[in-house]
C-alpha cells in the first residue's frame, strides 16, 4: 500500500501538481506551476536557448526575464537565425524553436505540448485557426506573426472621387463597399472605362488575378469553403455545396468589368460603341437588370432554378448571368498587379502583401490605405491564405519547467509588446484593444468582478494604425493547408491542388466556357484520379 501511495505522489508531481506534504520542485523533468505567482518554477542552473529574429528582440527578452526573475538572471540565451525552417532548427536544436508552420509540421514529433495553465493563457489571444492541425493533440505550435495578403481600400481616392468612405463599425472596410455585391455595382457603374486620379490612370476597380495559385486561394473561399477542412488529404471537399458556391462566385467575378480601358471614343463614336455593346448583349440572350422583365430566352434562364441577388436587384429571385467581360482577360494575362496598387494608384481596392512597402508608399503618395478582412459575398466573408511563424518547446529540453516559463513570458502582454517594438512583423494576436481604451486603475478591480469567464484583451501599442488593421485582418484569414497523405507524408494535399489544373478550370468558369457544375465535376474527376496512388487498397476501384 505504501509503495502504491508513493507512486501516486510521483504521478502528481509529474503532472505539475503540488502535494501538501511535499511541495512541487522543478527538477528531474518535472514541470511545476506556481499558482500564487502564476508562473512556472525555474530549475537550478537552467539555460534556455531561444531562436529569435534579431538581437534587439533577444535582448528585450533577456531584459524582461531578468526584471521578472531577478533571483535567477541569465536564463535566456537568444540564438539569432535568418531562416526559420526545419533544417535550421535541426542544426541548432534550441530549447525553444521559431518555425514557419509548414516546417513545424514536418518535424512536429520533436516538440512537446505546453502545460495546461499556459495553454489556457495562450489560447485566449491566438486566432484558433492558425496551427490548429498542429495542435490537435495538445498545444504545441504558438503563432507569433503573420505573412500573407489582406484587403486594402484607398479611402483618399474614394473621397476625391466623391464616394462616402465612412467606416462606422471600425472593421477597416468602407461601409458603402464592404461586400463584393457592392464592388460589382461600382464596376458596373464605371462600365470598364478608366478614371483619372491625380493625373494618373485608374485602370482597375479591383485588380484581381489568378496567375498564382497561393494568392488566388482567396477566390476559392466563398460560402466559407476551405480545402481539406476535415484535415484529411483524401477529402479535399470539392463535392460540397460550398465548393460549388465558390465556383459560382468566380463566374460572377467574370460578369463585371474589373479592369478599365481608356476612354478613346467620344460623341458619335461613344454612342456607336454603346449601341454595339447593347446589340451584343441582346444577341447573347442576356437579360439586363430590370426586376419587372422576364428573360427572353432559355439560354438566359438555363440555370433559373438557382437563385442569385444582383447588385441592381437585391430582391431578384431569378439568377441572371451577364456576359463575360473581356476586360478581365488581364486577370490571367496581366500578371501580378497588387504592388502597382500602392506604387501607381491604379485602383481604389486591392490585395496587399506583408512584404510590400505599404507604409512608405502611404507617406510618398500621401494616401490613406485602409487594411481589413475581405468583403463579403452573400453575407459570408472571403478569406485569403496566410502563413504564420511560431514557437514550439523542444521535447529534448533539460529544463521543461523553465522552458514553459520562457514561453509564458514571450506570450505575455509585455512579451508581445517587446516583440512588436523590436521585430518588423505583424503580430499574431486577437482580442486586442487600443491603449486609450484601457480602464482606469480604480475601475479595473470593479470591472473584473464576475468576468473571469471572459477574455481580457492585451492593450498593445502598435507601431502605427496600419499594423493594427493588418493584424486584425489576419485574425479572420485562413491558414495554408498542411495536410499530407498517410501513404506518403512527404506529399501534401497542396501538391494535388497545384497539379490538377485548378486555376485553368477557374479561368474557364470565369470566362463562361464552363458552368460551375461542369467545373466541379471535372475537378472531382481529376482530383480522384490524382489521389488514386495514395488511397487505401480497398478504396481503389478495380480496372
Amino acid at each position: 500500500m505504501r509503495k502504491l501511495l508513493l507512486i501516486s505522489m510521483g504521478v502528481m508531481l509529474m503532472l505539475g501538481g503540488c502535494a501538501k506534504e511535499k511541495p512541487c520542485v522543478a527538477e528531474n523533468g518535472i514541470v511545476c506551476y506556481d499558482e500564487e505567482n502564476q508562473r512556472y518554477q525555474i530549475e537550478d542552473g537552467a539555460r534556455i536557448r531561444v531562436m529569435v529574429e534579431n538581437e534587439a528582440y533577444g535582448q528585450a527578452l533577456i531584459n524582461l526575464w531578468d526584471a521578472e526573475h531577478p533571483e535567477q538572471t541569465g536564463v535566456i540565451e537568444p540564438i539569432v537565425v535568418q531562416n526559420f525552417d526545419a533544417a535550421t532548427w535541426l542544426g541548432y536544436k534550441t530549447d525553444i524553436a521559431l518555425l514557419w508552420s509548414n516546417d513545424a509540421a514536418q518535424i512536429l514529433n520533436n516538440f512537446m505540448p505546453v502545460q495546461p495553465d499556459l495553454e489556457v493563457m495562450i489560447q485566449e489571444h491566438v486566432p484558433q485557426q492558425f496551427g490548429e492541425l498542429l495542435n490537435l493533440e495538445g498545444l504545441r505550435y504558438v503563432p507569433m506573426s503573420y505573412y500573407g495578403l489582406v484587403f486594402s481600400t484607398n479611402v483618399t481616392m474614394l473621397n476625391e472621387m466623391g464616394y462616402d468612405s465612412t467606416d462606422e463599425n471600425g472593421d477597416g472596410l468602407v461601409d458603402a463597399f464592404d461586400s463584393f455585391e457592392e464592388l460589382m455595382a461600382l464596376a458596373e457603374e464605371w462600365g470598364g472605362i478608366e478614371r483619372i486620379y491625380y493625373d494618373r490612370a485608374v485602370t482597375a476597380v479591383f485588380p484581381f488575378a489568378l496567375s498564382e495559385l497561393w494568392a488566388s486561394m482567396v477566390f476559392f473561399s466563398a460560402d466559407q469553403f476551405r480545402f481539406f477542412a476535415t484535415y484529411e488529404a483524401l477529402r479535399p471537399g470539392m463535392e460540397t455545396d460550398e465548393f460549388l458556391e465558390t465556383l459560382k462566385f468566380l463566374r460572377a467575378m467574370g460578369e463585371y468589368p474589373w479592369y478599365l480601358n481608356p476612354q478613346e471614343a467620344s460623341g458619335e463614336e461613344a454612342a456607336e460603341t454603346a449601341a454595339d455593346e447593347e446589340l451584343d448583349t441582346e444577341e447573347a440572350g442576356v437579360l439586363m437588370a430590370d426586376p419587372d422583365t422576364e428573360a427572353p430566352s432559355e439560354e438566359a434562364s438555363s440555370e433559373g432554378d438557382e437563385n442569385k441577388k444582383t447588385p441592381d436587384n437585391p430582391g431578384e429571385e431569378e439568377e441572371i448571368i451577364l456576359p463575360y467581360r473581356s476586360e478581365n482577360d488581364r486577370a490571367f494575362e496581366g500578371g501580378w498587379l497588387y504592388d502597382v496598387y500602392l506604387e501607381k494608384l491604379i485602383s481604389p481596392f486591392s490585395l496587399v502583401g506583408t512584404w510590400m512597402y505599404y507604409n512608405q508608399q502611404e507617406d510618398i503618395e500621401q494616401q490613406d490605405f485602409y487594411f481589413s478582412p475581405m468583403p463579403t459575398w452573400k453575407e459570408q466573408s472571403l478569406s485569403p491564405l496566410a502563413k504564420t511563424k511560431g514557437y514550439l518547446l523542444s521535447e529534448e529540453t533539460k529544463y521543461p519547467s523553465a522552458a514553459n516559463e520562457v514561453l509564458r513570458l514571450i506570450r505575455s502582454e509585455a512579451g508581445i509588446q517587446a516583440y512588436m517594438d523590436t521585430v518588423d512583423e505583424i503580430p499574431a494576436v486577437t482580442v486586442v484593444d487600443r491603449p486609450e481604451n484601457r480602464p482606469a486603475p480604480e475601475n479595473e478591480e470593479a470591472e473584473g468582478k464576475g468576468e473571469s469567464d471572459k477574455i481580457v484583451p492585451y492593450y498593445l501599442s502598435f507601431r502605427n494604425e496600419n499594423q493594427r488593421q493588418i493584424s486584425h485582418a489576419f485574425s479572420l484569414s485562413q491558414e495554408e493547408s498542411m495536410v499530407a497523405f498517410e501513404k506518403d507524408p512527404s506529399v501534401r494535399g497542396w501538391d494535388m491542388l497545384s497539379e490538377i489544373g485548378l486555376i485553368e478550370i477557374a479561368e474557364s468558369v470565369i470566362k463562361q466556357e464552363m458552368t460551375p457544375e461542369e467545373a466541379q465535376l471535372k475537378l472531382l474527376e481529376r482530383s480522384e484520379s490524382w489521389m488514386t496512388p495514395y488511397k487505401p487498397a480497398e478504396e481503389v476501384p478495380e480496372s
